[in-house]
């Protein structure tokens, strides 16, 4: 078992699993309700998705058990190989064994040469600070570069647990719901979504006014925002601003921009006329009126602060006979638009719908999170960084110049060293150092 989870082989088998996880996941629509997977899938297959969990892949055993998996195998992982990684790199580099590295080439000087001086000099030029030593007969300059390589992938590893714990504690102990609050109002119970229950925020937040800002030529909204207070006892204890993609963070809390809408304050005026007859009424929302004299009958669905751009306006059903109803909208600022045919504000034949009053106030519509394990996630992403630099950018070479007096008195030199990694760049710099060496005595 231990040699089955500490393998490459597993960690691939493993891997793969959640890669198949995420096709599955992309392919079958997530967390809706059962009677949508027996429509859009049909009656078999449709209940075969919902039994086996497949709807919910995302908070089910499908996803939690291959990334348990891959959690021991990290751990497994940094239990077999960290000890020795920090052996390696808390062992530096001892003269014996540098005198032990496989020789790379060497050159002679004469007596004359100040052999001390002229490696010190290549040394700092090619591999900056080295251990000098001298004993009977030679001289041994050495050093190590890229020591501490052998933690890299460990960090990674690490880092890589730190996600997961981080995620899983945000699963376990975080709270995710939705806020609404309207213009004007303080606000501080929200609605949780997992279970489904009523929270209450420990503090209090005022929508002080809400913006919609749309593009000119299509009316599409370019940018919904916020102006958010945030009290503690009925202290003021922060303004904010909140956008869609720029969330607001309060004591822990996180408010991302999910929603808005109008919501009217009162009966919405009408001034409805048939030919040459009008009359004035007031009416309210998602209530069936009847027009006087009987005959024809309205209701309004919904109310927009802000139509495209256009200003207040609301969408209305009117029908005054069998079949179904007739939906368009009724501008406040815009009445002139009820007369272009064929759009969405032409309105049914022999009538006229006129906006006399719209009461209104906007909402806006948060998703509410607090995750504790945030922090451990972000602490996860940043061991990547040095992780990724020791593990793909450090290259563990040693590296000695043994200096030795010949019968002659001419000084010997040998050029010793060695690099697991890296060969080609280890042979570059070799060639470099030789060649500078052999050259020392006419620099």
């Amino acid at each position: 078992m231990w040699r089955t989870l500490t393998s490459l082989r597993f960690t691939l088998l493993v891997l793969l699993t959640l890669a198949l996880v995420a096709i599955l996941g992309t392919l079958v629509p997530q967390g809706e309700p059962p009677a949508y997977y027996l429509e859009r899938f049909g009656t078999t297959f449709g209940a075969l998705l919902w039994r086996l969990g497949l709807a919910n892949l995302y908070s089910g055993a499908w996803l939690l058990v291959p990334v348990s998996m891959l959690a021991l195998n990290l751990l497994a992982c940094l239990v077999k190989g960290l000890p020795q990684a920090l052996r390696r790199a808390m062992t530096p580099l001892t003269w014996q064994a540098a005198e032990a590295l496989p020789l790379r080439g060497r050159f002679i000087w004469p007596p004359e040469m100040k052999s001390s001086e002229v490696v010190a000099k290549v040394w700092r030029a090619e591999l900056g600070r080295s251990q000098r030593l001298s004993l009977p007969g030679k001289e041994i300059f050495f050093c190590e570069k890229g020591r501490f390589r052998p933690l890299g992938p460990y960090l990674i590893h690490f880092g890589l647990l730190l996600v997961l714990w981080g995620a899983l504690v945000g699963k376990l102990w975080g709270v995710e719901g939705k806020l609404v609050v309207h213009e004007g109002e303080l606000a501080e119970r929200f609605e949780t979504l997992r279970p489904l229950t009523e929270r209450v925020l420990p503090f209090q937040v005022r929508l002080e006014r809400f913006q919609v800002n749309y593009y000119p030529q299509s009316g599409i909204p370019a940018e919904f925002r916020a102006d958010l207070t945030f009290l503690r006892h009925g202290q003021e204890k922060k303004r904010a601003v909140c956008r869609v993609n720029e969330p607001v963070t309060f004591d822990g809390w996180t408010f991302y921009q999910s929603s808005y809408g109008a919501e009217p304050s009162g009966p919405l005026g009408f001034e409805i006329c048939q030919g040459n007859l009008c009359h004035r009424l007031e009416a309210p929302v998602r209530h069936r009126v009847e027009l006087p004299g009987g005959g024809a009958q309205f209701l309004i669905i919904k109310v927009e602060g802000n139509l495209q751009g256009l200003g207040p306006a609301v969408q209305m059903a009117f029908r005054d006979g069998p079949g179904h109803p007739r939906i368009f909208w009724v501008s406040l600022n815009h009445p002139q638009l009820a007369d272009q045919p064929d759009s969405p504000f032409a309105q049914p034949a022999g009538y006229r719908f006129t906006l006399t009053s719209l009461p209104y106030r906007w909402y806006s519509v948060f998703q509410v999170k607090q995750d504790p394990g945030v922090w451990y996630v972000y602490s996860g992403f940043l061991l990547f960084l040095p992780g990724l630099f020791m593990a793909f950018f450090l290259r563990p070479q040693k590296w000695a110049v043994v200096l030795e007096k010949t019968p002659t008195g001419d000084k010997a030199g040998r050029l010793l060293g060695a690099s697991p990694r890296a060969r080609e760049a280890f042979e570059v710099r070799r060639e470099r150092l030789l060649r500078r060496l052999q050259q020392g005595a006419r620099e």
